[in-house]
């Protein structure tokens, strides 16, 4: 009885369809600010901070426009940190469709920031999509780098 499961488990594992994920790609491009809309600002303890529903055009290995809304926290020692998240309506490879993205990072506002993204619950042909990487450049462009892959 032990050797029939053990050759029905070999036999299931032979027969399991392989993973169908893409290898890992590399992501380059840039993603550039269209358009920027303060919907609200505070102030406490010497940080200043703003909430911006934002438009972009995103170009590269992603292609396409994003809407986000981004929460900047301008500290009282001079830096910024920046959390967001959004929706692109991008192209892939040929595959269209969108994907939701977030973002964290910090800089110097207006002139400096860095950070990492990731992507992911993607629609259409652009469902299975995962992605993560660096971005650096200033609030307003900056160049995209990191992998992707499809389930």
């Amino acid at each position: 009885m032990r050797k029939l499961l053990v050759l029905v488990v070999a036999a299931s594992a032979a027969l399991a369809a392989p993973a169908s994920a893409t290898p890992p790609s590399p992501v380059t491009g840039s993603f550039a600010v269209v358009t920027a809309t303060t919907t609200s600002t505070r102030t406490a303890g010497g940080n200043t901070f703003v909430t911006l529903t934002r438009t972009a055009a995103v170009s590269g290995t992603f292609t396409g426009t994003t809407t986000d809304e981004v929460l900047l926290v301008m500290h009282a020692n001079g830096t910024t940190s920046l959390r967001g998240e959004g929706t692109c309506v991008c192209t892939i490879e040929g595959r269209s469709g969108t994907f939701d993205y977030r973002f964290g990072g910090s800089g110097i506002f207006p002139t400096s920031g860095s950070g990492r993204y990731v992507v992911g619950h993607g629609t259409g042909g652009l469902s299975g999509i995962h992605a993560a990487g660096p971005f650096s450049g200033d609030f307003f462009v900056a160049n995209l780098g990191g992998q992707y892959h499809f389930d």
